[in-house]
């Protein structure tokens, strides 16, 4: 079963390996000639055709643009534009910096845009399995090697039984040798105990668990390409999230926009965005995206859709545009403004219900009242495209109003990275609060800015432009607020998940607050939670650390710069505020009666460092405390949170440090970097309570995954297929919801594409997994059974016979082995408990032995029985084909009475598994091999007897008491089972030794054992409390600036962990 599915999955493996075509090559001439695509060789200038094709090859675009379907490689069912690389000099190409400019093999080719008669030409840098489709394939067909215990022990458990077999065949060999027996019989007699011990069939029954599951998930939507990955499944006890995607729905909704006025304030948050006056903020919204029309649709990011079709505005794509006209004013897409209805001059096709009246300047506002009836053209047109790439969190494009001579820049990306770029001056002084309210509700946020370029500046001077040059000293527009759902099932998912005791983390790129609302929201985070980020700055002058360059991380790694980390405490809900700040002012500040302290009272913002903020490489602490001026706050973080304060200033608070026991950490990519590299020690303690990623590179991601299986955390990686293949491939169990080809690099694929598959996953993998390990136990014993009936009549020359081997064999354990595992995953609720993944613990080992001493026990009996019955008469050997004596029939009954039971007593049902009778095949088979063996134990026919070679005891109270042995036999190895294994080895000793911090062999157990002996950690900076306004009309917060002196009790010295 096992070598089918694997063929099958090689078959269609092969299907989406093997190309076939032809490539269109440039010679030196420039003239393109048609050659078969396997002889296809760096160095190769390729010309993509206009009709689209698939690439067999890695190629850099060098003139031309493409749309490309990347779906094979990341998962991204939206197309991307591919643009030329870049004619600069002494640049070196850069695999990931170049993506952009970059058209991978198995990608597929939808449109390519040119410029007049000149061609869309690549040059090939690859080809074969060194290309990035080739990549993908050598990790399915050479997966990294899954350091599953479970694997590794069954191995260490059959070197074992060979040690028995070993040890069976010498003492055979001499026994023999003694007795003078003939030496080609001792031969085949002693290696027969080996095959015996270390049954041959062993490694298919291992594969029948996971057979089973594989086909149950599949008629879930479920698809597996790694069989192995089932089991492994069966033992995650960490889940991490993407979040855009999986946890929330694909689809943005957008909420509204939030520009900033003239006076450079925020407005009052707008919803209707037809009402936006026609001014940059809008154009920026128009123009700044990489939407292209296919086929007569738009296609694109749903970010970009949602926005543009929210301003109501047209797109019209160059294919539009007859060939002749074709870049004829240079502009590829063309952005026209709505026909605004103008009294009196509504044109005849417009109904009234279509009109979209706007105010854009005071020449429109009097065309609207009919004093002037003109009205100015804002029709856009997209000179060039800076694509949006993850790295650098936005994107940019340079454009020209139709009606005009001037070039403009408008950019959209992440806030944090816009206030890079945005002039200091051009930030409201309420950026990063407003930013932080919009936020922490789960919103999704794209800031936009703008820069006009020079009057000077042309067209050809426009495509010489690099990035930097373009991204810089920009001025804010505003935000644009996206809603972003959680789908229906989630927060059920993650609450049975947190119920199992099952630990959650989500790991986005999104924006931190954006990130711990989600998971709020979800459940990741319950709500008497409390959140500390944890954020990192260089010690000294930070102008090195933060730069323009457009780097998500640019931060010197040298060894002379060192770090401090701060910690922001959010306790996220009223209900959770066990622990207020406390504050106290010096009475040289303000005076209570004083104008100035009662204009800021009741509505102050909060800021403090503390003296105990950790630093790389030193252990000594550092104070620094004071509260910004609204002055300083364009230079504050985004990530940072702030204490609106509503009581009297002045008033103690007496602390209550019970949160920490349960807090967690959140944190951004870049925090997350520099801790890996400068906070080893810390970063260990930071993931054990780590739950919320933002802002995490694909690299990142990857990173992260590592580093919890390090932990030993066995950890399933689920995400929709987009930036997420990296920790998909490295996690123990991948499960991706992308329903494209990019599954094959995952070993989970889903077609519902929801997180209710991670749950279907483990509950399969637990089943697979306890079926494995019943069906190991099971073959093992049933060797160890056989071989202490071989060993037994060994003794007196004899031997089961053919038949009884053939019927032992056949009917009894290759039918119980193939309906093993037809019994299905438990549907109730996920346990606490996770199934043992290792055969070299107590409890299997315990199971065994005890297992083994019943049946030893009971055999040995029986043959002393029977040799106490007065009609019993010795075997006398009389040759190999006369095996059938009373110890034959001794043997063979009690042993087989012993094949049923331990078939009966390893086959588990819940919490894992259904119950064993909802398993009706297996049932079946207890019941006839059960009727069999008691038909051949108290009167088989005379043919059935000779068949078998048995030789019957003329007594049937005898044949009674072989019934009774049987019964007792059962009911020994059903107390053995149930309550020696099960209740005292495993819940009263494992199970509390690895629930024990101080015993527990697992190294997040220890982790926390020493987190929770860390008094006064970690070190809170800053606090926030949430606020409660919720009328954006409101007046916004002041900011006071104050400076105290904080005496704080707590020394922080080197702690578990921290060595």
């Amino acid at each position: 079963m096992s070598v089918l599915q694997t063929k099958k999955n090689q078959d269609l493996l092969q299907k989406t390996v093997y190309n076939t075509g032809n490539a269109w090559v440039v010679d030196h001439k420039g003239l393109s000639k048609e050659l078969p695509t396997r002889a296809i060789v760096p160095g190769d200038i390729i010309e993509i055709p206009s009709s689209g094709c698939t690439l067999h090859c890695d190629a850099i675009l060098i003139s031309g643009n493409c749309i490309l379907d990347e779906s094979m490689l990341t998962g991204e069912s939206v197309p991307v534009t591919k643009t030329p690389l870049p004619s600069k000099r002494d640049m070196i190409f850069d695999k990931t910096e170049h993506a952009r400019h970059t058209l991978f093999c198995g990608t597929k080719v939808i449109q390519t845009r040119y410029i007049g008669s000149k061609k869309v030409l690549a040059f090939v840098i690859n080809t074969g399995n060194i290309t990035a489709k080739g990549e993908l394939i050598r990790s399915i067909l050479y997966p990294p090697p899954v350091d599953y215990k479970f694997e590794q022990d069954s191995y260490k458990f059959i070197q074992f039984l060979a040690i028995i077999a070993c040890v069976g065949f010498i003492y055979t060999l001499v026994t023999k040798i003694l007795r003078g027996t003939d030496p080609v019989k001792i031969a085949v007699e002693s290696l027969d105990l080996i095959t015996i011990v270390v049954p041959p069939a062993l490694p298919a029954a291992m594969t029948v668990g996971r057979f089973y599951a594989q086909k149950r998930l599949k008629t879930s939507e479920i698809f597996c390409i790694s069989p192995r990955s089932i089991n492994v499944a069966g033992s995650i006890n960490c889940c991490c999230f993407d979040k855009t995607g999986t946890l929330t729905e694909d689809g943005l909704d957008m909420w509204g926009v939030v520009p900033k006025s003239s006076t450079n304030q925020f407005q009052i948050p707008l919803k209707s965005i037809d009402r936006l006056p026609f001014d940059h903020f809008l154009f920026g919204m128009v123009t700044c995206h990489s939407i292209t029309i296919l086929n007569g649709k738009m296609m694109g990011d749903p970010l970009d859709l949602k926005m543009f079709q929210s301003t109501g505005w047209e797109l019209e794509d160059s294919n539009n545009i007859p060939d002749t006209e074709k870049y004829g004013i240079l502009y590829p897409t063309i952005l026209r403004q709505p026909r605004v209805g103008l009294s009196g001059m509504a044109e005849p096709d417009c109904g009234s219900k279509n009109e979209i009246k706007r105010q854009s300047s005071v020449d429109d506002l009097l065309a609207t009242v009919g004093i002037s009836p003109s009205q100015k053209n804002f029709d856009h047109g997209i000179v060039r495209e800076f694509p949006f790439t993850s790295a650098l969190q936005r994107m940019s494009v340079v454009t020209r109003c139709l009606s005009d001579q001037v070039f403009n820049v408008y950019c959209k990306g992440s806030p944090e990275m816009l206030k890079k770029l945005c002039t200091p001056q051009s930030l409201p002084d309420n950026y990063s609060q407003q930013l932080s309210e919009f936020a922490k509700k789960g919103y999704r946020i794209i800031a936009i800015a703008f820069k006009a370029l020079s009057h000077k500046m042309n067209y050809t001077k426009v495509q010489r432009l690099s990035r930097e040059e373009v991204e810089n000293n920009m001025e804010f527009l505003g935000f644009v607020i996206l809603e972003n759902r959680l789908k229906p099932d989630t927060a059920k998912v993650i609450n049975a998940l947190n119920t199992a005791k099952i630990r959650t983390i989500m790991i986005t790129g999104d924006n931190i607050l954006t990130a711990i609302s989600v998971a709020r929201d979800c459940g990741i985070v319950s709500p008497s939670q409390a959140v500390i980020t944890v954020h990192a700055d260089p010690i000294g002058d930070s102008a090195n650390f933060q730069t323009n360059t457009g780097t998500e991380c640019n931060f010197d790694n040298s060894s002379d710069k060192h770090y401090k980390l701060h910690y922001t405490l959010d306790f996220g809900s009223k209900t959770s505020r066990a622990y207020l700040f406390k504050s106290s002012f010096n009475s040289n500040l303000f005076d209570r009666d004083t104008p100035e302290f009662t204009a800021h009272v009741g509505k102050t913002i909060f800021h403090m460092e503390s003296t105990n903020s950790l630093v790389n490489e030193s252990s000594s602490s550092y104070a620094e405390s004071g509260l910004p001026t609204s002055d300083s706050l364009a230079s504050v973080k985004t990530i940072d949170t702030w204490t609106h304060n509503d009581a009297e200033l002045g008033i103690k608070h007496t602390p209550d440090e019970s949160w920490r026991q349960e807090c967690i950490f959140a944190m951004d990519g870049k925090t997350w970097q520099i801790v890996k590299d400068h906070f080893p020690e810390e970063m260990e303690i930071l993931l054990t309570r780590g739950s919320i990623y933002a802002r995490m590179s694909p690299d990142q991601k990857q990173a992260l995954v590592i580093e919890l299986q390090n932990l030993d955390y066995c950890v399933a990686m689920c995400g929709d297929g987009a930036n997420d293949c990296g920790a998909l491939k490295v996690a123990h169990a991948g499960i991706s919801l992308s329903e494209t080809e990019a599954s094959i690099a995952s070993p989970f694929t889903s077609r519902n594409p929801t997180i209710s598959a991670v749950l279907k996953v483990i509950k399969e993998g637990r089943a697979a997994l306890v079926t494995s390990f019943g069906i190991f136990k099971y073959m093992a014993a049933y060797s160890l059974v056989q071989f202490i009936s071989v060993m037994i009549l060994y003794s007196i020359d004899s031997n089961l016979t053919d038949k009884q081997y053939l019927y032992v064999d056949l009917g009894l354990i290759s039918i119980f082995a193939f309906f093993f595992g037809k019994t299905e995953s438990f549907d109730g609720k996920l346990v606490e408990q996770v199934p043992l993944s290792s055969l070299i613990s107590y409890t299997p080992l315990a199971s065994l032995l005890l297992h083994l001493t019943v049946v030893t026990a009971f055999q040995v009996t029986c043959w002393i029985h029977l040799h106490q019955q007065p009609w019993f008469k010795p075997f006398e050997p009389a040759g190999e084909d006369h095996l059938g004596c009373y110890e034959n029939y001794t043997m063979f009954c009690i042993s087989s009475f012993q094949y049923i039971i331990l078939a009966f007593v390893f086959s588990k049902g819940a919490p894992y598994r259904k119950p064993l009778w909802s398993n009706w095949p297996l049932c079946l088979a207890f019941i006839v091999n059960l009727c069999i063996i008691v038909y051949l134990v108290l009167y088989p026919c005379d043919w059935v007897a000779t068949f078998f070679q048995l030789i019957v005891p003329p007594s049937m109270r005898f044949r009674y008491v072989m019934l009774a042995y049987g019964a007792a036999s059962f009911m020994c190895h059903i107390f053995v089972e149930s309550f020696l294994v099960e209740y005292l080895v495993f819940k009263k000793y494992q199970v509390q030794r690895e629930k024990n911090w101080v015993t527990s062999k697992q190294k997040y157990m220890r982790l926390e054992h020493d987190i929770s002996n860390i008094k006064n950690w970690p070190p809170i900076t800053e606090v926030y409390e949430p606020n409660n306004l919720t009328d954006w009309e409101t007046e916004q917060p002041t900011y006071v600036s104050l400076h105290a002196e904080q005496n704080h009790d707590t020394q922080l010295g080197k702690f578990p962990g921290f060595c």
